[in-house]
């Protein structure tokens, strides 16, 4: 036989009521957070950068570049530098800063040319290298200049200014230098502009 709580229909009141209030209560919550919220205010928003987008573009740079080929005498070229900027204008010319070139013509000559920047034309395979220039070759030259220019396509580089350095043959200083190949592919290197040695007897 149960026995029946005289509290039982005063709780199932009670319950029925909070499944309806309860609700309620929630969306007037709910209401009310809203009205409340603070305006946006657009003055408020994340600060951003004043930025011109075409200058960021006109100042593109490339890290590392490096161009490689062959001259018409077979010399193979290698030219990379630490970082360039294209022209606006025209990207295949391009100044750089740290450049490297080395050279290796047909007949197992070596020539490695380190400037401190230059100005370089991909599309024409022009160079200009400037601030101490230093030349080292395989055959034991060690030169200095400031300024070498010309075309890596048919190789002729020349330097219009004072050449000093280090030979097989001892000190020497030229008023002028060029680096060309012959008919064969090996490069050549040619003093002209008055050429002063002082002979250093071998060892």
């Amino acid at each position: 036989m149960a026995i029946r709580s005289p509290t039982t229909p005063l709780r199932s009141r009670i319950i029925r009521s909070a499944t309806l209030i309860l609700p309620v209560l929630a969306l007037a919550l709910l209401s009310t957070m809203f009205l409340l919220a603070r305006k946006v205010n657009p003055d408020d928003a994340i600060p951003y950068a004043e930025v011109d987008v075409s200058e960021r573009a006109r100042d593109q740079q490339l890290t590392m570049p490096r161009f490689a080929g062959v001259s018409q005498g077979r010399t193979a070229f290698d030219l990379s530098a630490r970082l360039a900027l294209p022209d606006p204008e025209d990207p295949r010319r391009m100044s750089a800063v740290a450049l490297r070139l080395v050279l290796n013509d047909a007949g197992g000559g070596r020539a490695t040319v380190i400037s401190d920047a230059g100005d370089l034309d991909t599309a024409e395979r022009t160079i200009v290298l400037t601030g101490d220039v230093r030349v080292e070759t395989s055959t034991g030259y060690v030169l200095r200049t400031d300024q070498l220019e010309g075309s890596l396509a048919g190789l002729a580089i020349v330097s219009p200014e004072e050449v000093t350095g280090d030979g097989p043959l001892g000190k020497l200083r030229a008023g002028s230098m060029v680096l060309t190949e012959d008919e064969n592919g090996s490069a050549l290197m040619l003093f002209t502009n008055g050429v002063d040695l002082l002979y250093t007897p071998p060892k």
